[in-house]
């Protein structure tokens, strides 16, 4: 569940809001996701390099791929 804290800020339309909320929130839906082995290790090893390089909205969208092709099968 996503704390009232981190949620993004519909509000105020900023994407800075967004941004901010992706990068507290990213590392721990790779994590989750990683340690539920509902991503594989290429997937979760890419995800953690676009974090580490500043693009925690790329990694999401990344996992977030995988997650959804693998219902798809």
């Amino acid at each position: 569940m996503i704390s009232e804290r981190t949620q993004p800020s519909e509000t105020t339309g900023e994407s800075e809001d967004v941004s901010d909320w992706y990068a507290l929130e990213a590392p721990g839906i790779v994590a989750g996701l990683e340690a539920s082995q509902s991503i594989g290790p290429v997937t979760a090893a890419t995800a953690w390099r676009l974090i580490a390089a500043g693009q925690p909205v790329k990694a999401v969208e990344l996992v977030l791929t995988e997650v959804d092709e693998s219902w798809r099968r």
